[in-house]
Protein backbone atom coordinates (compact mmCIF):
# COMPACT_ATOMS: atom_id res chain seq x y z
CA UNK A 1 0.00 0.00 0.00
CA UNK A 2 1.15 3.45 -0.76
CA UNK A 3 1.62 5.99 2.06
CA UNK A 4 -1.44 7.87 0.80
CA UNK A 5 -3.60 4.74 1.02
CA UNK A 6 -2.24 4.02 4.48
CA UNK A 7 -3.17 7.54 5.68
CA UNK A 8 -6.67 7.23 4.17
CA UNK A 9 -7.15 3.84 5.80
CA UNK A 10 -5.94 5.21 9.12
CA UNK A 11 -8.34 8.18 8.82
CA UNK A 12 -11.19 5.80 7.97
CA UNK A 13 -10.48 3.66 11.05
CA UNK A 14 -10.10 6.74 13.27
CA UNK A 15 -13.43 8.12 11.98
CA UNK A 16 -15.14 4.80 12.63
CA UNK A 17 -13.55 4.66 16.11
CA UNK A 18 -14.78 8.19 16.94
CA UNK A 19 -18.31 7.44 15.70
CA UNK A 20 -18.38 4.15 17.58
CA UNK A 21 -17.06 5.83 20.77
CA UNK A 22 -19.64 8.62 20.51
CA UNK A 23 -22.42 6.05 20.12
CA UNK A 24 -21.15 4.06 23.13
CA UNK A 25 -20.89 7.29 25.17
CA UNK A 26 -24.46 8.29 24.23
CA UNK A 27 -25.86 4.86 25.08
CA UNK A 28 -24.00 4.75 28.40
CA UNK A 29 -25.46 8.17 29.27
CA UNK A 30 -28.99 6.97 28.51
CA UNK A 31 -28.38 3.78 30.49
CA UNK A 32 -26.99 5.76 33.44
CA UNK A 33 -29.98 8.14 33.45
CA UNK A 34 -32.36 5.17 33.41
CA UNK A 35 -30.41 3.50 36.23
CA UNK A 36 -30.54 6.66 38.37
CA UNK A 37 -34.27 7.09 37.71
CA UNK A 38 -34.94 3.45 38.65
CA UNK A 39 -32.89 3.90 41.82
CA UNK A 40 -34.87 7.01 42.76
CA UNK A 41 -38.16 5.25 42.03
CA UNK A 42 -37.15 2.29 44.19
CA UNK A 43 -36.18 4.58 47.08
CA UNK A 44 -39.52 6.41 46.82
CA UNK A 45 -41.42 3.13 46.73
CA UNK A 46 -39.48 1.85 49.74
CA UNK A 47 -40.37 5.01 51.69
CA UNK A 48 -44.04 4.48 50.83
CA UNK A 49 -43.84 0.85 51.92
CA UNK A 50 -42.10 1.83 55.16
CA UNK A 51 -44.88 4.34 55.91
CA UNK A 52 -47.70 1.94 55.01
CA UNK A 53 -49.03 1.71 58.57
CA UNK A 54 -49.19 5.51 58.83
CA UNK A 55 -51.06 5.75 55.54
CA UNK A 56 -53.40 2.91 56.52
CA UNK A 57 -54.22 4.61 59.84
CA UNK A 58 -54.87 7.89 58.03
CA UNK A 59 -57.12 6.15 55.52
CA UNK A 60 -59.09 4.40 58.25
CA UNK A 61 -59.50 7.69 60.15
CA UNK A 62 -60.67 9.45 56.98
CA UNK A 63 -63.10 6.65 56.13
CA UNK A 64 -64.59 6.87 59.63
CA UNK A 65 -65.37 10.56 59.08
CA UNK A 66 -67.10 9.86 55.74
CA UNK A 67 -70.53 8.31 55.47
CA UNK A 68 -70.50 5.97 52.43
CA UNK A 69 -74.24 6.47 52.00
CA UNK A 70 -73.69 10.19 51.33
CA UNK A 71 -71.11 9.73 48.58
CA UNK A 72 -72.30 10.20 45.02
CA UNK A 73 -72.09 8.02 41.95
CA UNK A 74 -71.66 9.76 38.59
CA UNK A 75 -75.41 9.89 37.93
CA UNK A 76 -76.17 10.99 41.48
CA UNK A 77 -73.58 13.79 41.22
CA UNK A 78 -75.15 15.14 38.03
CA UNK A 79 -78.60 14.95 39.63
CA UNK A 80 -77.45 16.63 42.85
CA UNK A 81 -75.74 19.47 40.96
CA UNK A 82 -78.90 19.96 38.88
CA UNK A 83 -80.92 20.08 42.11
CA UNK A 84 -78.55 22.67 43.62
CA UNK A 85 -78.75 24.78 40.45
CA UNK A 86 -82.57 24.64 40.59
CA UNK A 87 -82.50 25.65 44.26
CA UNK A 88 -80.28 28.62 43.37
CA UNK A 89 -82.61 29.39 40.42
CA UNK A 90 -79.74 29.04 37.94
CA UNK A 91 -80.88 26.04 35.91
CA UNK A 92 -82.04 28.29 33.04
CA UNK A 93 -78.52 29.66 32.51
CA UNK A 94 -76.58 26.47 33.27
CA UNK A 95 -74.90 24.10 30.84
CA UNK A 96 -73.75 20.87 32.51
CA UNK A 97 -71.15 18.65 30.81
CA UNK A 98 -71.26 14.86 31.17
CA UNK A 99 -69.56 13.45 34.25
CA UNK A 100 -66.02 12.14 33.76
CA UNK A 101 -65.14 9.31 36.12
CA UNK A 102 -61.91 7.65 37.17
CA UNK A 103 -62.03 4.23 38.80
CA UNK A 104 -59.94 3.47 41.89
CA UNK A 105 -59.44 0.73 44.44
CA UNK A 106 -61.00 2.57 47.38
CA UNK A 107 -63.10 5.22 45.66
CA UNK A 108 -64.22 6.41 42.25
CA UNK A 109 -63.47 10.02 41.38
CA UNK A 110 -66.12 11.98 39.46
CA UNK A 111 -65.59 15.38 37.79
CA UNK A 112 -68.21 17.66 36.30
CA UNK A 113 -68.04 21.01 34.51
CA UNK A 114 -70.84 23.56 34.78
CA UNK A 115 -71.00 26.73 32.69
CA UNK A 116 -73.23 29.56 33.80
CA UNK A 117 -74.01 32.46 31.49
CA UNK A 118 -75.15 35.95 32.42
CA UNK A 119 -75.54 35.63 36.17
CA UNK A 120 -75.09 38.16 38.96
CA UNK A 121 -72.60 38.23 41.82
CA UNK A 122 -75.43 37.51 44.28
CA UNK A 123 -76.32 34.33 42.36
CA UNK A 124 -72.67 33.19 42.44
CA UNK A 125 -72.52 33.77 46.20
CA UNK A 126 -75.75 31.80 46.70
CA UNK A 127 -74.47 28.92 44.55
CA UNK A 128 -71.20 28.84 46.49
CA UNK A 129 -73.09 28.66 49.80
CA UNK A 130 -75.16 25.74 48.54
CA UNK A 131 -72.09 23.91 47.22
CA UNK A 132 -70.18 24.49 50.48
CA UNK A 133 -72.98 22.72 52.38
CA UNK A 134 -72.13 19.54 50.44
CA UNK A 135 -68.48 19.43 51.59
CA UNK A 136 -66.65 16.95 51.77
CA UNK A 137 -68.84 14.94 49.41
CA UNK A 138 -68.91 17.58 46.66
CA UNK A 139 -66.00 19.99 46.20
CA UNK A 140 -65.41 22.91 43.88
CA UNK A 141 -62.02 22.37 42.24
CA UNK A 142 -61.86 25.45 40.08
CA UNK A 143 -63.94 28.53 39.30
CA UNK A 144 -63.35 30.87 36.35
CA UNK A 145 -65.26 34.15 36.29
CA UNK A 146 -65.41 36.53 33.35
CA UNK A 147 -67.48 39.61 32.64
CA UNK A 148 -70.10 38.97 30.00
CA UNK A 149 -69.11 40.77 26.80
CA UNK A 150 -72.61 41.73 25.80
CA UNK A 151 -73.63 42.88 29.29
CA UNK A 152 -70.66 43.75 31.57
CA UNK A 153 -72.80 43.89 34.73
CA UNK A 154 -73.34 40.14 34.45
CA UNK A 155 -70.80 37.35 34.78
CA UNK A 156 -70.07 34.13 32.93
CA UNK A 157 -68.80 31.42 35.28
CA UNK A 158 -67.24 28.00 34.78
CA UNK A 159 -67.14 25.58 37.69
CA UNK A 160 -65.18 22.34 37.90
CA UNK A 161 -66.83 20.19 40.53
CA UNK A 162 -65.42 17.01 42.04
CA UNK A 163 -67.04 14.23 44.00
CA UNK A 164 -66.07 10.75 45.12
CA UNK A 165 -67.91 7.51 45.58
CA UNK A 166 -66.65 5.05 48.17
CA UNK A 167 -66.46 1.51 46.88
CA UNK A 168 -68.11 -0.90 49.27
CA UNK A 169 -65.54 -3.18 50.88
CA UNK A 170 -66.95 -6.73 50.84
Amino acid sequence: MSPREQILLLLFFLTMLVLWSANIYKRSGIWNDARQQASTDLLTQQLLIDRESTYREGLEAALQRVDPAKTYSAAQLAGRIDEILRKARLSRSADIDPVRSRQGEIFNDHNLRVRLARISIAEIIELNKLLRQETPYINVQKVNLAANRSKPTQIDARYEINSFELISQK
